[in-house]
């Protein structure tokens, strides 16, 4: 038999149970115990215990770039042709490399800079995967986060945001303006099945300066998916309470809303709407004791504390139960709000009578009791606890009659404890009765009217006209014909 080679193994004695040694020691063969005699017998150095590592990964800065997309390719992509299940495992990400083990400065700084590399392409890896993402997980407007904070809110805001959808006019260059938001009123299905809804959004979407601007309107509505566009048709617009009614056919049936009273004055509410890409926007406010007369030709406004949300015109007004109480527009110095009574009862009147009228008043008034403390104590000298301050007569009938700036119409029609809101509602009531019956129709008011500078109350019985015109009029006298 030959003699063994110095590299060969050679039996070991079976470990002592009492060495401390006896639970990591292992066969090696007699070049490794040498090189760690020969280890241990430098001064100065700290025995390491060798560890045995599997194939190490090739770091980042090393690789060529050939070899970088290659490692991309491995680690983010799949083959060509692939299938890959939307419930596939995650692919890997790049690993960091390991800290250098003997914390030399030079090796420390490759490694930063190769751990630099790697987070660049982590990235990379991250963003073209959130590509696939159908939802974006940072909120898209955080002035609709400030104002819907508590779950019941949430919750609340949803279910009426299932009503809600925006709506575009298409101009001839494609274009779609202006934007803003519409709700789905009413919803009908016909013999054949097919689904049918009626939506409310703001006049302007198809007029200017109260006039139509085209003769058929090319009109989309995105429902509340936004996945789903659908041609609109034009109903009717009414330039004066700022809406217009759409049709629309739809596949399956919408949610609709639950309709209330309109808002009261100092109420907390929230104005619902939806941006260019029907995402929804909110903000929180109230109410104000604040009326303001003849505001762009109209006393019926209710104003916000609150800006309006982008797409808010004719955005949904709901209160803290999600029962929708109004209308948002865009107004200066403050977002105006028409009450869904009036709405309401213009809807209904058209869907009635194929139009709407109302009086020609004729005259800018102002609540009593939402005037300044101040002026209420100064009338309430003259005996006068509630009705109407005049704030400009632009009726001349009235003129000639003797009502003039400053007077106070104590009652109409025998009502004084009305807000402008309620008058707007009472007028319609009376423009309901001139379509039932225009011949036979009264077409007088009766005011009970106090000069506060002589201190005379006397009655006034004034004529007027009702307009049932959709369009805006150009002055008072407007040809009716």
């Amino acid at each position: 038999m030959s003699s063994p080679s110095r590299r060969s193994s050679v039996p070991l004695p079976l470990p002592d149970p009492s060495s401390s040694r006896s639970e990591t020691s292992a066969v090696r063969s007699e070049g490794d115990a040498a090189e760690e005699k020969s280890e241990e017998q430098r001064p100065g150095r700290r025995r390491r215990k060798r560890k045995q590592r599997g194939p190490t990964r090739p770091t980042i800065a090393l690789l060529t770039e050939e070899a970088k997309q290659r490692l991309l390719r491995a680690e983010g992509q799949t083959s060509p042709g692939t299938t890959v299940s939307p419930f596939a495992p995650a692919p890997r990400r790049p690993q960091y490399p390991p800290f250098p083990e003997d914390g030399n400065v030079e090796d420390v700084r490759k490694w930063n800079d190769e751990c630099h590399e790697v987070s660049k392409i982590i990235k990379k890896i991250e963003k073209e995967r959130d590509k696939d993402i159908p939802i974006k997980t940072e909120p898209k407007d955080p002035y609709t986060t400030e104002a819907i904070q508590s779950s019941r809110d949430k919750v609340v805001v949803l279910q009426a945001a299932r009503a809600i959808v925006s709506i575009s006019h298409i101009m001839d260059d494609g274009q779609r303006r202006p934007q803003c938001t519409g709700i789905i009123i009413k919803q009908w299905s016909d013999d054949t099945g097919h689904h049918h809804a009626t939506i409310v959004t703001y006049s302007r979407i198809v007029c200017e300066a109260g006039r139509k601007r085209d003769p058929l309107p090319k009109l989309s509505v995105c429902l509340p998916n936004k996945k789903t566009v659908l041609d609109a048709e034009l109903i009717y617009f009414n330039d004066h309470y700022d809406i217009a009614l759409l049709h629309i056919n739809l596949e399956v049936t919408m949610e609709l809303p639950s309709f209330g009273r309109g808002p009261e004055y100092g109420q907390e509410v929230f104005v619902l709407a939806r941006d260019g890409e029907a995402s929804l926007r909110a903000r929180r406010g109230d109410i104000q004791w604040l009326e303001e007369s003849d505001i762009l030709g109209r006393d019926h406004y209710m104003f916000l504390s609150c800006d309006i949300p982008e797409g808010g015109n004719e955005g949904m007004v709901i209160d803290n139960d999600g029962v929708v109480r109004g209308m948002a527009i865009y107004c200066s110095p403050y977002p105006a709000v028409t009450s869904i009574s009036t709405i309401v009862k213009c809807i209904d009147m058209f869907m009635q009578f194929n139009q709407v009228a109302r009086p020609l008043f004729g005259i800018g008034v102002r609540t009593i009791a939402l005037l300044d403390v101040q002026l209420q104590e100064d009338i309430s000298d003259f005996g006068i606890k509630g009705g109407f301050l005049v704030d400009r007569v632009y009726n001349p009938v009235a003129e000639d009659l003797g009502i003039k700036r400053g007077n106070v119409i104590t009652s109409i029609n025998g009502k004084g404890a009305l807000t402008l809101p309620e008058l707007e509602d009472y007028l319609l009531l009376l423009g309901w009765g001139y379509l039932e019956d225009k011949l036979n129709c009264i077409k007088d008011i009766k005011l009970r009217v106090c000069d506060l500078k002589s201190g005379v109350e006397i009655d006034v019985t004034l004529p007027v006209r009702f307009y049932d015109k959709s369009e805006r009029k150009l002055r008072f006298r407007h040809d009716e014909d």
